[in-house]
């Protein structure tokens, strides 16, 4: 038990986890409960602060507005009397608003929508104004704002009051407050922390802003409409304004369930809260930071990196140079990386004695290949020698001509077996240079003047199996040999002879080889297409490749076509030599 013990306190994941959870539990516990307590005492503190400076503020505004309210139902009451006196009501409303300095109008509007008795603007139609329509539709007492009012023609905050007759819509008093009246500098009321005063009515229309009503939408809650604020009691909460900044929010009712005020500053967190301030509460996480660092520093460097750069320095070496250097294990390492290190010196050892074993068996290989590459090439020479010599020893033309034509053909085949294995890859062959290779020797071999025939040759970028590589270029040899046979032009022209390798649409290939004729000399490739022996290997070459042959015939040119498909490569498959190994 007690060496079981030993061995787990050796770990890494044990030790790392006993040093955090020693270093970091009490220091954790503690900053975590502190700062949360700090944080929301300097929250509910700001709030209650921010609703008695509310209230505060908005004294001033309550109070013009419950005048109003006052002035309002005196003037409806007084609508019976004055229409008894005929309205003749402009000189003493008149005064009432000079004297009061509070008001810029007072006066009645008719239910037709006439101001029939006023300070000032007697016999003014009104019917068109927001404030009669909303009146007449659904009398009420109101309180709402006109940016431009008129009859004194500047922004105030109106009071309506209804009147009635019989039971019955009659019109409505009304009296204006001017917006410059109602209020005061808010400096005075926290110098430090600037408070923003809003005022809106219970169809959360602003009434007024200390910061004035063209920017007010700005400094409005983001989450929240301000008829979501309707609070029949003091509330508070925080949250962003529309232009992103952080404030903390208070509403307030000035009139119940009529005007609110809805008041704000910026969202601090350095108010002291019995004799603690929210900055020296950070030392506690700055400190259990701090202890992190050097606790994580000295754990993960001693015992993971060091280990782990010196394992990765000799995995580079190993890599570069082959060598195995032994480990120089300090106290502290965990047991893990000694057993990674253990394993990857056992790996690294495995794979230096199958690297031994690959290379001496590619090496067999390759000298067995070559070998057989040798041999071949001399068994082709011999066999081109003995046709030379049964050439010689011939005595008729026609035989004569059947063992040069066989010699030709095997002289093909060596060349094309020479080119094959010494151009491309065991495994892929680059067509184009193939043919290119074989193609060129087979002219300079033929012809005496390379110059006299105008040769064009085009080949494009195509790789194929060595499958399809062999019967392809013996196809190409014996298509050139032919057409060397007959090249031939009119008149005093250089013949034209034409080789091309290209893809077509279905994602094969296509040889075209072509060699002008003379429209006035024999046709002899015409009959060697239908009856020849060369045209008969071409076609069984074409066969191997899964292609076919077909011939253009014309009187100036004769054409050889040769299409067959190329085979998709697996990149997954491993190359002939590591296949064998």
């Amino acid at each position: 038990m007690i060496n079981r013990l030993r061995e787990s306190s050796q770990s890494l994941t044990f030790r790392i986890a006993a040093l955090l959870a020693l270093a970091l539990l009490p220091i954790g516990l503690i900053s975590v409960a502190t700062t949360f307590q700090l944080l929301s005492q300097a929250d509910r503190k700001a709030e209650t602060n921010l609703l008695a400076l509310t209230s505060e503020a908005a004294a001033p505004e309550e109070a013009h507005i419950r005048t109003g309210i006052g002035a309002a139902n005196m003037l409806a009451a007084m609508v019976p009397r004055l229409r008894r006196s005929n309205w003749d009501c402009a000189e003493p409303l008149g005064d009432f608003v000079r004297d009061s300095q509070a008001f810029s109008f007072a006066g009645y509007v008719s239910a037709e929508g006439t101001i029939l008795c006023a300070s000032e603007g007697q016999g003014t139609d009104v019917s068109d104004r927001r404030i009669y329509k909303t009146m007449a539709a659904d009398p009420q007492t109101r309180i709402t704002v006109s940016p431009d009012a008129l009859v004194s023609q500047t922004s105030v905050v109106m009071v309506t009051v209804p009147v009635r007759r019989n039971g019955r819509f009659d019109g409505y008093a009304a009296v204006s407050l001017p917006h410059g009246q109602l209020f005061r500098p808010l400096d005075q009321l926290s110098e430090d922390r600037p408070l923003d005063l809003i005022t809106y009515n219970a169809e959360a229309e602003v009434l007024t802003s200390s910061r004035g009503l063209d920017d007010v939408e700005r400094h409005l809650p983001a989450n929240y409409e301000l008829s979501d604020l309707l609070y029949a009691q003091d509330g508070a909460f925080i949250d962003e304004t529309r232009a992103g900044f952080l404030r903390v929010f208070a509403v307030v009712p000035i009139v119940p369930g009529q005007v609110f005020a809805l008041g704000s500053w910026e969202h601090r967190r350095n108010d002291f809260i019995e004799g603690l301030s929210i900055t020296s509460s950070m030392l506690f996480p700055v400190a259990m930071w701090l202890v992190c660092l050097a606790v994580a520093f000295f754990a993960v460097q001693r015992m993971v990196i060091r280990p782990t750069r010196n394992l990765r320095a000799r995995m580079l070496q190993f890599m570069r140079s082959r060598r195995i250097t032994e480990p120089r294990h300090e106290a502290s390492t965990p047991r893990e990386l000694r057993e990674m290190e253990e394993t990857w010196m056992r790996l690294a050892e495995n794979v230096l004695h199958d690297e031994a074993e690959l290379y001496d068996t590619i090496h067999q290989r390759t000298v067995l290949l070559k070998e057989v590459h040798h041999r071949v090439k001399n068994n082709l020479q011999l066999i081109i020698s003995i046709l030379n010599m049964k050439v010689r020893k011939a005595r008729g033309a026609e035989v004569k001509d059947a063992l040069a034509d066989i010699r030709q053909r095997v002289m093909g085949i060596a060349r094309v077996h020479q080119e094959l294995y010494e151009t491309s890859t065991a495994e892929r062959v680059q067509a184009g240079e193939l043919l290119r290779a074989i193609v060129g020797q087979t002219v300079r071999t033929a012809l005496d003047d390379s110059s006299a025939v105008n040769f064009v040759e085009e080949y494009d970028d195509i790789v194929v199996y060595p499958d399809q590589a062999v019967p392809l270029s013996l196809a190409v040899t014996e298509l050139l040999t032919n057409a060397l046979k007959n090249l031939d032009a009119p008149g005093n022209e250089k013949p034209t002879l034409s080789i091309r390798l290209t893809r077509d649409e279905t994602k094969g290939a296509r040889v075209e080889l072509c060699n002008s004729l003379n429209p006035d000399g024999p046709h002899e490739q015409e009959e060697a297409r239908s009856s020849g022996l060369g045209m008969a290997l071409v076609t069984a070459f074409a066969h191997q490749m899964e292609g076919f042959a077909e011939s253009e015939a014309t009187p100036e040119q004769y054409c050889a076509i040769l299409r067959f498909p190329i085979a998709d490569f697996d990149d997954t498959k491993m190359p002939g030599e590591l296949a064998l190994a």
